[in-house]
């Protein structure tokens, strides 16, 4: 299940003025931080930011954390991490998706906002949204489908933004047009918690890649 696939992450809500960190952890097996905490900084420039799916001009994501996962000893995907007013921003950088698959190409962001339990529950959100697309949608924990990960389709929160795109010139990692996911998250929707489940999800066609990416063998069991 997705759900049991996801990390605890932790960020410190409270530090505006210094640099705090998300720190992996199993979800299910307690909270015991990574070899290296994820740095997610606070950043005033983050309204800035063009909603276009691209990296669009050079400083746009520079302000965020900086993550990068490699996949079969190739780097593949580039996350970046920050928060800015009651918001969670979020920008995967996909490196080698180059072919443009028309609907197949999406991407899935998931939080985990309270106590972990053994199937999705009523706090845990994911946001999805296509390449080439504006038009994100939302998927809150709490139904008893099993086939759908336990999770149903919701309405957007009015302030939520998501947008698949093609990345390239502007790009600070390949020049040549892949794909890239961007996410403003309102923060009030997942709730305020120190310690969030995290997960995300990415395809390229029939290929999906996930982190935690020791959980890719779980790739045929989409959220959506």
């Amino acid at each position: 299940m997705i759900y049991s696939q996801m990390k605890t992450i932790k960020l410190n809500l409270k530090g505006i003025l210094g640099q705090p960190t998300l720190c992996m952890a199993s979800l299910l097996v307690g909270v015991a931080c990574a070899d290296e905490p994820i740095k997610t900084p606070y950043a005033n420039s983050l309204h800035h930011v063009q909603f276009d799916g691209e990296w669009t001009y050079g400083s746009e994501w520079k302000p965020t954390s900086f993550d990068k996962f490699s996949y079969d000893k190739v780097d593949a995907i580039v996350l970046r991490t920050g928060h800015q007013d009651k918001f969670f921003y979020v920008f995967i950088d996909y490196l080698t998706d180059f072919t443009n698959d028309h609907i197949a190409d999406r991407a899935i962001v998931c939080f985990d906002g309270h106590d972990t339990s053994s199937a999705a529950d009523e706090s845990d959100w994911c946001y999805a949204v296509s390449r080439g697309s504006s038009n994100g949608h939302t998927l809150q924990g709490g139904s008893p489908i099993y086939q759908t990960s336990h999770f149903n389709l919701v309405k957007n929160h009015p302030d939520f933004v998501a947008h698949g795109g093609t990345s390239g010139e502007n790009d600070r990692y390949v020049a040549t047009p892949h794909a890239a996911y961007e996410f403003r998250i309102p923060i009030e929707q997942i709730g305020f918690q120190d310690e969030y489940g995290f997960f995300i999800q990415v395809y390229d066609g029939n290929d999906v890649k996930t982190y935690p990416k020791e959980f890719s063998k779980y790739s045929n069991e989409p959220i959506s």
